[in-house]
């Protein structure tokens, strides 16, 4: 599952647990027909931080790392923050 479509997917914690619960266990994965093999999280303050590691081709100016943060919002702001960061290309999705 590309970063994209992953983004797509969180609309809630709820959504995000999901996620979590699908990357540790491939027979979900199977069950909800999604693709996480290549990816893996860890849990930070107020959400998830779902990380993507690509084939080192794929995108060579971001070292092959995607990293998706899904938070709780706990001030205005957009929805969906796209930014790169120490060579990592981040997706930030914000919960209200």
């Amino acid at each position: 599952m590309s970063p994209e479509k992953l983004t797509h997917l969180l609309t809630n914690l709820d959504m995000a647990a999901s996620l979590v619960e699908a990357i540790d266990n491939p027979d979900l994965q199977r069950q909800r027909g999604w693709d996480l093999s290549n990816w893996g999280y860890r849990l930070v303050p107020w959400g998830v931080c779902f990380v993507y590691h690509e084939e080192p081709a794929a995108r060579p100016s971001t070292q092959g790392k995607t990293e998706v943060l899904a938070l709780m919002g706990f001030e205005p702001g957009p929805n969906l923050v796209a930014d790169t960061d120490h060579g990592a290309r981040r997706l930030t999705v914000r919960f209200a």
